[in-house]
């Protein structure tokens, strides 16, 4: 007798958080479709991407329900980049550690908010004649195709022209180009067009076509784009000629580069905290790498700061003095901590405008009043052991009152781990050295301080889940 073992069914993949938003939109009755990009479904399903989603006005209100319910948080661009009828939205899908961007249009615009960008007054007709496909519906394949064949002569420049080479861009395009042709119905793509721009001809839309193939004249492709642009003039909207100005100034760098997204509730101040050993600046280098990748960043080391020219000039003069065989401390030891003080004041300043002005700004060693003796005032230190000058108060008084100005950041996550741990980890230092500063941290009563505590003595990527999960419910 034959004993018949039935074969364990594989788990079932955890659903991505698109493909989740998928399936609300679904149930929640909204008309969408992906409008372009589908077919790079690697690129924006890993976070490098993002998702362009068509929505109907009417739909728009259960989109942003359905975004907020999934941990969706809405993104602005700076004032210049940002184009009526679109939004961005960011959701965090901690399944899988990575962000997803979903890019939303209530009307189907092509060109970059720096060119002119054109309408493409066909909107009824791609939601009408979407075809299901997971996670989102797509256009029709005409509809489909017509879209990808102006939006491509659309970005066509004179630069392309004046190349040496044929254009990169231009080269990355033609797989899926081959892709949306082989799905195209002649006849079909002939009525769409006619259907829903009657402006462009069925001549000139084949001379667009075959521009896209590899050998088609430079200057054929010019003249398409402008020849678009007469069809289309109606439905174009220009940038302001400071925008052009600015974003020449930008190109040939004599303007700073415009800021990226921001989140839309504000800029926050984050700061991550831990003894010697914690793997602080490991944690914050991975969090800037990851988040950075779609926000406004900054990393700010509050124990080590940028030193001003104040502070190496006397940092030079205490060198000095050592190989003179100065001993104990001066007037000019004191200066230095001042000078240390006021150098993570001014660091400070720094991430507390960054977060002002929208950015996140992720610090180390920043000073809190439980982390003192890692990073505070140094000089109350040095008096107790010697006799005290007038000029000796002052520069307390002075360093004290840089420390006393950094105000608390908006939020604090506190790597946890056990002295021992860290010493074993922080080999290139004393161990006595390092359990000590360790235990500031270890053995502090963080209750009322409203902090995150990590606990680092776990693997990095396990440390890295949680602290993403946490930063991700501040943003």
């Amino acid at each position: 007798m034959t004993l018949h073992v039935p074969e364990r069914q594989a788990p079932a993949a955890t659903p991505t958080l698109l493909e989740r938003l998928g399936e609300a939109l679904d149930v929640a009755g909204v008309a969408y479709c992906q409008w372009k990009g589908h077919w790079k479904r690697a690129r924006w399903e890993t976070g490098a991407g993002d998702v362009d989603l068509l929505v109907d006005a009417a739909g728009a209100e259960r989109l942003d329900t359905e975004l907020v319910r999934l941990g969706f948080k809405p993104a602005v661009l700076p004032q210049e980049a940002q184009i009526p009828g679109t939004a961005s939205w960011f959701g965090y899908d901690a399944s899988y550690q990575r962000l997803a961007h979903v890019h939303v249009h209530l009307r189907l615009l092509v060109g970059g908010y720096w060119t002119t960008v054109y309408r493409l007054a066909m909107e009824r007709a791609v939601l009408d004649t979407a075809v299901p496909r997971r996670p989102f519906p797509v256009p029709a394949p005409e509809l489909e195709f017509i879209i990808f064949v102006l939006r491509t002569v659309q970005r066509y420049s004179a630069r392309d022209v004046l190349a040496l080479r044929h254009p990169r861009w231009l080269a990355e395009t033609q797989p899926e180009f081959v892709y949306l042709l082989r799905q195209v119905d002649r006849r079909l793509l002939l009525a769409r067009l006619a259907d829903v721009l009657p402006a462009v001809d069925v001549a000139f839309f084949d001379a667009c076509t075959r521009s896209l193939r590899p050998g088609a004249s430079r200057w054929g492709r010019w003249w398409l784009r402008l020849g678009l642009h007469g069809r289309l003039e109606p439905h174009a909207s220009r940038p302001p000629l400071g925008l052009l100005v600015r974003r020449i100034g930008q190109r040939l760098r004599l303007l700073p580069r415009a800021h990226g997204l921001r989140p839309a509730r504000g800029g926050r101040v984050m700061a991550l905290l831990g003894g010697d050993g914690a793997g602080k600046s490991t944690c914050v280098a991975e969090l800037a790498r990851w988040l950075g990748a779609q926000f406004d960043v900054m990393t700010a080391h509050l124990g080590r700061p940028p030193r001003s020219l104040t502070t190496l000039v006397v940092g030079g003069l205490l060198k000095v003095r050592r190989v003179f065989g100065g001993d104990g401390a001066t007037l000019l030891d004191l200066l230095r901590h001042v000078c240390t003080a006021r150098d993570r004041y001014r660091l400070f300043t720094r991430a507390r405008g960054f977060a002002a002005a929208g950015g996140v700004a992720l610090c180390e060693r920043y000073p809190v009043p439980q982390n003192r003796l890692l990073v505070g005032p140094e000089i109350p230190r040095l008096l107790e052991r010697g006799r005290t000058t007038v000029l000796a108060r002052r520069l307390m008084r002075a360093e004290q009152w840089y420390y006393r100005h950094i105000t608390r950041p908006d939020v604090i996550m506190v790597l946890m781990v056990e002295p021992e741990v860290a010493v074993r980890r922080k080999t290139g230092e004393p161990a006595d050295y390092v359990r000590t500063r360790s235990r500031i941290i270890w053995e502090t009563d963080w209750t009322g301080t409203g902090a995150h505590l990590v606990d680092a003595g776990r693997s990095l990527p396990e440390v890295l889940t949680d602290l993403k999960a946490l930063v991700w419910s501040e943003v």
